[in-house]
């Protein structure tokens, strides 16, 4: 089963206290879909320029990546620039530059929606999520992920988004945004009556991740053993690694999602030992194998 992921593609500058690098692949379609690429075929949905070099279509495709959807429009391509002041904290941005990603209306080719069960919105305007959403009623299990921004600045049209979602992604800080709940447990609470998705994932970077329900709570560890270089798109990779392992399965239960979470877990453990998608280009399948492996001997599952 493939997987359907709409979200930015970008260029990055990124500086953190082990290095810098200036204009490196970046965005969370990129991400996504390179961690997805081990298990399953994911289908970029987004927006390039004129810029963006023709052989990272060649490179993407080499790793079952399809790009029919990844458009490339007059001008230039995205770009971010942030500073990390330390490893643990979130950057400073100093500047983003929206470039063609500003006019971007995704629309999924009539190719991707053959055989594909499987939804990821990444994060993007909650308005170009809904007009997605508006058109795949035909998907099975659908993720979406968000941020403090849109939280702030389009909250009723991100309500609306997950409302029609079955799965959350956000961290600690964007769930009590949502929520206005100071307290974990309250805000658990709160989302469930706010919103009727089935699930909540709560990134707390090298804190793990847990997994909610109405009824259940869980939390996986992060892998410990890290050298921690670059945090960048380990959010994007550990989602694109769990919906490739949900590509697998024939059902989306609670024991799915949890051995989903700590191969999601490994794969963004290694995102982040490198600038960008340096390392997820030359993860061999053999690593990362090993890696889970340990990583679900201390999980315990």
């Amino acid at each position: 089963m493939s997987i359907i992921v709409v979200g930015s593609s970008a260029f990055d500058d990124i500086e953190t206290p082990k290095g810098k690098r200036v204009r490196i692949l970046g965005g969370s379609c990129i991400y996504f879909s390179l961690a997805a690429s081990f298990k399953s075929k994911s289908k970029i949905v987004s927006v390039v320029g004129e810029d963006f070099p023709k052989n990272i279509f060649s490179k993407l495709n080499k790793k079952k990546i399809l790009t029919e959807g990844l458009v490339v429009e007059k001008g230039k391509t995205f770009s971010w620039g942030g500073v990390y002041k330390t490893i643990s904290e979130d950057p400073e941005t100093r500047f983003t530059n929206l470039n063609v990603f500003e006019d971007f209306q995704p629309e999924i080719p009539n190719s991707y929606k053959k055989n594909n069960k499987i939804l990821f919105l990444a994060n993007i305007d909650p308005d170009l999520q809904n007009k997605i959403l508006d058109g795949s009623s035909a998907n099975k299990f659908i993720g979406l992920d968000t941020m403090n921004f849109w939280i702030a600045s389009k909250r009723r049209s991100l309500f609306k988004a997950i409302q029609r979602v079955d799965l959350l992604t956000i961290n600690e800080l964007e769930l009590k945004l949502i929520t206005k709940k100071d307290s974990l447990e309250r805000a658990f609470s709160d989302i469930f009556k706010k919103f009727q998705i089935k699930y909540l994932i709560v990134k707390r970077g090298s804190g793990g991740s847990m997994l909610v329900s109405r009824k259940n709570f869980h939390w996986i560890p992060s892998y410990p053993f890290v050298n921690l270089v670059d945090p960048t798109g380990a959010g994007d990779s550990f989602a694109g690694a769990l919906f490739s392992h949900l590509s697998k399965r024939n059902s989306f239960t609670e024991k799915d999602i949890l051995d989903g979470m700590i191969y999601g877990s490994a794969m963004s453990s290694f995102t982040i030992e490198s600038f960008g998608t340096e390392r997820l280009f030359k993860l061999s399948p053999k690593e990362l194998e090993g890696r889970h492996k340990k990583l679900r001997k201390i999980a315990r599952i």
